[in-house]
């Protein structure tokens, strides 16, 4: 092999190394935009749902502004507390179910946590005062407690959500907004016969057999943080008669 051809060999070597590490830089470059794009897109996506939550309350509290209207928007809601369940029982470990086993879930093997509440509410910054309230009367009666979103990623949020639903002791349930992820899993709750507490803003003029539901209407977090520390002492009375886990 004459010099001219090993010199026109590495030429046409080192121009295509070139040119595929130039390529590799480019895509890579092009991956890294992609990236950043969808990010943004996703964060234009994230205020752009907290809007339309934020329109969906607004909208659904006009439409709740009377008793007529509550009823009519709520009654699914009303129908599962007619039987008025006393919540200072002992809770029942859930049955095994198809649901819970396709989401990993055995509840046997949980077991019920006596001290833990678990509050279901809209995760959006006009609901983070109630929650507090909410979080903060049930520690200082000795309860722990979680909700949906606090450490978890999105993609494993549900269940996340499923499994803190069949080991809590009681359920704390917003339902202001008829927000619905709140509602999908308030019925689950509802299914697996969990005492559940529900809170929200205060219709003045709600019938009298509403009210004497488990639902604690309020005008403001000290009135929430009132009722709830009533119904929760009931429940902190009949705790020391359960057994731990």
């Amino acid at each position: 092999m004459d010099k001219n051809t090993l010199y026109i060999g590495v030429f046409i070597f080192i121009s295509i190394f070139i040119i595929a590490f130039a390529v590799f830089i480019i895509f890579r470059q092009y991956l890294r935009f992609r990236e950043r794009a969808l990010e943004t897109e996703k964060v234009h996506l994230d205020v752009f749902r907290a809007h339309l939550e934020r329109q969906l309350t607004e909208i659904n509290s006009r439409f709740a502004a009377s008793e007529e209207r509550w009823r009519q928007v709520n009654h699914l809601v009303v129908a599962g507390q007619i039987e008025n369940r006393d919540i200072t029982q002992p809770t029942r470990v859930p049955s095994e179910s198809e649901f819970l086993r396709s989401h990993g879930i055995q509840p046997k093997s949980l077991g019920i946590e006596r001290n833990l509440i678990f509050v279901l509410t809209p995760y959006h910054e006009d609901f983070l005062d109630e929650f507090e309230a909410v979080a903060r009367i049930c520690r200082g009666l000795g309860f722990a407690v979680s909700r949906g979103d606090e450490r978890v990623a999105q993609g494993e949020i549900f269940p996340h959500l499923l499994r803190q639903i069949v080991q809590a002791r009681i359920i704390v349930a917003n339902i202001t907004g008829r927000n619905p992820n709140v509602y999908y899993e308030l019925g689950i709750a509802h299914a697996i016969d969990k005492p559940v507490i529900m809170i929200a803003q205060n219709k003045s003029d709600l019938p009298f057999d509403i009210r004497a539901k488990q639902i604690i209407f309020y005008n403001d977090n000290q009135q929430l943080e009132k009722e709830l520390v009533q119904m929760l002492a009931r429940v902190l009375a009949n705790h020391n008669n359960e057994p731990s886990r």
